[in-house]
């Protein structure tokens, strides 16, 4: 007799997980994906999370030209995070690293703020990694630049000034974020070299 309720539980189990999470298939809709795409991914990844599911969809790209995706499909161009260090200052290493943290972090609170905005791309950038590149950005008028051209083009930015309880003075222009496609992060910051 317990064999038998152990047994139907398994198949219960079975059961849930051919049936995908509807909180999860909505939230790849919200993103532009076919529902029916958004379902099998969500079923496909064993309803693990939208992420899963947003990861598969993008390996499986190829299943839009089948008419899968809606009308206004992702573009599968790569995300990525890049950061511009204002190396004027001769800063140390440890405080580069802490100074491009704030970087981070600031940008992530204004992706999350306006997730409206930026929901699709933030997820596809979790997707594939989360890719962040750190560039010498020379100066701070240099970074001021860069953020006056990123905000042309419409990329979210955020420049990090320093409080000055350490190495440098305070409102120092430290680092400067940029977040986007691949494409349109380049036409900013594709000519800085890596820190």
């Amino acid at each position: 007799m317990a064999g038998q309720s152990e047994g139907n539980q398994a198949e219960l189990t079975t059961a849930e997980a051919n049936v995908p999470c509807m909180a999860f298939v909505e939230v790849l809709t919200m993103m532009g994906i076919d529902k029916k795409l958004a379902e099998k991914a969500v079923q496909t990844t064993n309803n693990v999370s939208a992420e899963a599911a947003v990861a598969w969809v993008f390996q499986n790209a190829d299943m839009s030209a089948g008419g899968l995706l809606a009308d206004d499909p992702i573009d599968f161009d790569n995300v990525k995070m890049v950061f511009a260090v204002n190396t004027s200052l001769k800063m140390g290493v440890g405080k580069v690293a802490a100074q491009v943290g704030h970087a981070c972090l600031g940008l992530h609170r204004i992706l999350m703020r306006e997730q409206e905005q930026y929901a699709e791309q933030l997820l596809q950038w979790e997707a594939v990694g989360e890719g962040k590149i750190v560039l010498n950005g020379e100066s701070k008028e240099r970074l001021e630049q860069l953020q006056s051209q990123a905000v042309s083009l419409g990329l979210p930015s955020y420049l990090v000034q320093d409080a000055g309880r350490t190495q440098i003075p305070a409102g120092s222009c430290t680092v400067l974020s940029i977040f986007g496609l691949a494409s349109k992060v380049d036409l900013v910051t594709g000519q800085l070299k890596l820190l």
